[in-house]
């Protein structure tokens, strides 16, 4: 990332990670809720995305390496580690979400086959190269400003054969359009402002440039049917931005609450799907 746009990210998530943590349901998980096809309770439904990544775990492999690209508080690591033999390493650019991860994991008897630490997943530490049989992303790449890094840093990770999961939010083809709509356009700028988002790109450019560093998109699956959009809060926080947009309210709580109003927005628009990516690095 940028100086200034890494500055950002990690401002964002060093003040507002405890909200995330107060205001979410799924415990350290702070990503999104799956009621994907036989999720029946809310715990499955957070922890649906790191199922999937579970599946994906090589069979063939004793020890399977896992490593965390903007791993938060280290939530989907944790749960990885409770269910499968792996040896996991999580980045985060956050120091204070390093930190929270690190007693966490110690809380749960995982800092021997764990560990969590400050990162930029732009420049991924030395020691990680060459490494991981599965490498992930959980609402993450959408902060990176330079999405060719980002996959060449990702394929440095991975092992010949490895694979990289990435789950975000991308625009719609009807998104990309470079004449939409001042509505439309300014929702999607309030997202991007809100979120710090870096990239906020379509399947086919992910695509593409996830190619340009030697990775094949491999699956594609569309969640954003599954996603709980419009709850009560989320009802309330959309009037209260309606209300105080007018004032133009500052601050980065207030920004987060916007941002996060215009992606449900643009998710019930068709502006922006959330979706589950595997690709594969040859062999």
């Amino acid at each position: 990332m940028t100086a200034a746009h890494a500055e950002a990210v990690r401002r964002y998530y060093d003040r507002n990670t405890a909200a995330f943590d107060r205001l979410g349901q799924g415990g350290a998980s702070i990503h999104r809720a799956v009621w994907a096809p036989g999720v029946t309770t809310r715990p499955e439904a957070f922890h649906h995305v790191d199922e999937l990544i579970l599946a994906a775990l090589p069979d063939d492999v004793a020890e399977p390496a896992v490593v965390d690209l903007g791993c938060g508080l280290g939530a989907s690591l944790m749960y990885l580690a409770g269910r499968a033999p792996i040896r996991g390493e999580g980045l985060t650019i956050s120091p204070r979400q390093a930190e929270g991860a690190t007693r966490l994991l110690a809380r749960a008897g995982l800092a021997g086959r764990v560990r969590c630490r400050e990162g930029n997943f732009l420049d991924v530490p030395a020691d990680l190269h060459g490494r991981a049989d599965v490498a992930f992303s959980i609402e993450a790449f959408l902060h990176s400003p330079d999405a060719g890094g980002y996959f060449r840093e990702a394929a440095r990770v991975l092992r010949p054969g490895g694979r990289l999961l990435v789950c975000d939010d991308f625009r719609t083809p009807a998104a990309a359009a470079p004449d939409l709509p001042p509505r439309q356009a300014r929702r999607l700028a309030e997202f991007r402002d809100g979120w710090r988002v870096g990239s906020l790109l379509t399947v086919e450019q992910v695509r593409a440039a996830a190619a340009g560093a030697g990775l094949d998109l491999a699956r594609d699956t569309d969640l954003t049917p599954h996603l709980e959009l419009r709850r009560p809060r989320d009802r309330f926080i959309a009037a209260l931005v309606t209300a105080g947009r007018p004032l133009r309210p500052r601050g980065e709580y207030w920004r987060m609450l916007s941002g996060g109003d215009a992606l449900q927005w643009c998710l019930l628009g068709g502006l922006l799907q959330y979706r589950f990516l595997e690709f594969r690095r040859a062999r």
